[in-house]
């Protein structure tokens, strides 16, 4: 990839970023529940973010696409920890309910 085509992938990385994890917070809020996402996966995706924010300006400086990027994810990590701490009870209920079908 040339320097001068490389800013197209950093113009496009939000709307990836945005869709994929943007359609997985609208899945948890209709159902409610998160189903099998980790509390620690999500957790360490979201101090992953905040951390190549820091070291992206140590290391590159205040490049805005790059900065951009990493803060989408940052938000988007955050809102789905919330929703797993948010859901936690209505998730177990949900895992209780499909376990007690299991059984039939």
């Amino acid at each position: 990839l040339t320097s001068d085509t490389y800013y197209i992938l950093m113009l496009y990385n939000p709307v990836v970023l945005i869709y994929s994890r943007g359609s997985q917070i609208i899945a948890n809020h209709k159902q409610k529940q998160t189903g099998t996402q980790s509390l620690a996966t999500t957790g360490m995706n979201l101090t992953g973010s905040i951390v190549r924010i820091a070291t992206t300006i140590k290391e590159v400086g205040w490049d805005f696409h790059i900065l951009r990027a990493y803060g989408i994810s940052v938000t988007l990590n955050f809102m789905l920890l919330a929703q797993i701490l948010m859901y936690r009870e209505n998730t177990a209920r949900f895992f209780k309910v499909l376990k007690e079908k299991k059984k039939e």
